[in-house]
């Protein structure tokens, strides 16, 4: 907790701007509450973790729960609330809506009356719970924000590359008109971290590209990353087919599935080898995560589905997809369904029939930068 009230029913703000001697005279000279539970707090200052509040141990207070944060979320969550109060905004530290029996790290309110939650998450934290916080948010009219740390694991440099991101960090995207992309924060380095223009490989592989903002540049509502140029994009295309190249190189030596590696089984029955392949088999696909295997796989499957069972492109519906999405034991959602529609869809208007189409090159491109930035 970086809140409290004072014995003399005031609100003290622990900020890193505070001398630490200051701060030991307070402890010395007042006392302090939890402005929820009013039972005493105490101000802890240490040399590893910033000065903070504690309840005492096995508090039933409702905020006991945030305690035991680490550094960087302690940091991280003085550094918002800064921000804010420079750009002019009327927020609150810890602010708890006792409706919901919340408290989100911030809580701003801006000159047209509308609020957001800002939560710097520093810890995993469940779907269901993401679930449920933007739930409760939404029925008291708050927009809620949610700010990663950034991973220390990932050595960032800025421009495009892969980056492999945890399933736990991909819970963070963020939906634009025009790409999807996580905003993160890392409170050691006083940047925010932006992975941008996001592009699934495959797992948890994602081509992205990485940008770098300095806290007091940041602005509210939070900067928006710009889409790709079509010359990026190329760049983008280009990494993509050097990585299926190297998938494929790799897939045998990894197949454990011999006659039963339905990705083999289809290269084979549609007579073909990795290298004649068709272009338009292994495109990338804005949603391809929601199945998590490389394109080629589920693609080439997909002509084998429409071999085996004679079914023209032209004629792949819903229920036809749902079928082919059960056939080859892949994830049925509606971000999938949606996805593979969004490759039939391509493939109609490249006017490709059947394996042995063929499409040009530029054509092909002009249609995949359209379909990612749609």
């Amino acid at each position: 907790m970086l809140v409290a009230l004072t014995d003399q029913n005031e609100t003290l703000v622990l900020q890193t701007s505070i001398p630490k001697d200051k701060l030991r005279q307070l402890r010395n000279e007042r006392k302090f509450y939890c402005p929820q539970c009013k039972n005493n707090v105490q101000l802890k200052i240490g040399a590893i973790k910033i000065p903070h509040f504690a309840h005492k141990t096995n508090s039933a207070c409702e905020a006991f729960f945030s305690e035991g944060e680490s550094e960087q979320h302690l940091l991280g969550k003085e550094h918002l609330y800064q921000l804010f109060l420079q750009l002019g905004y009327e927020v609150e530290l810890e602010s708890y809506i006792p409706n919901l029996k919340q408290r989100p790290d911030l809580l701003v309110k801006t000159k047209e009356g509308k609020h957001f939650a800002i939560e710097f998450q520093c810890s995993n934290i469940s779907k269901e719970y993401l679930q449920a916080r933007n739930s409760g948010y939404q029925l008291e009219n708050i927009q809620s924000i949610w700010i990663p740390n950034t991973p220390q694991r990932l050595n960032l440099s800025t421009g495009m590359m892969i980056v492999s991101l945890s399933e736990q960090f991909q819970q963070f995207v963020l939906s634009t008109k025009n790409q999807r992309y996580i905003l993160s924060y890392n409170p050691h380095k006083k940047q925010f971290i932006y992975f941008t223009n996001l592009l699934h490989i495959k797992d948890n592989q994602y081509l992205c590209k990485v940008q770098k903002m300095p806290l007091e540049q940041q602005i509210f509502p939070f900067y928006l990353p710009k889409k790709l140029t079509r010359n990026e994009f190329l760049y983008y295309f280009k990494t993509y087919l050097d990585s299926k190249v190297r998938f494929l190189n790799n897939r045998v030596l990894i197949s454990r599935k011999g006659v039963n590696d339905l990705f083999l089984r289809s290269v084979y029955e549609l007579r073909l080898s990795f290298s004649t392949i068709p272009s338009f088999i292994g495109v990338p696909l804005k949603g391809n995560e929601s199945l998590k295997v490389f394109a080629v796989e589920w693609q080439a499957s997909l002509f084998y589905f429409a071999h085996f069972y004679r079914v023209e492109i032209s004629n792949f519906d819903r229920q036809v997809i749902k079928f082919f999405l059960k056939w080859a034991k892949l994830d049925v959602s509606e971000d999938s369904i949606l996805m593979v529609s969004d490759y039939i869809n391509l493939l109609k208007q490249l006017n490709i029939q059947h394996i042995y189409s063929s499409v040009e090159n530029d054509k092909l491109l002009e249609s995949l930068y359209t379909q990612f930035l749609a």
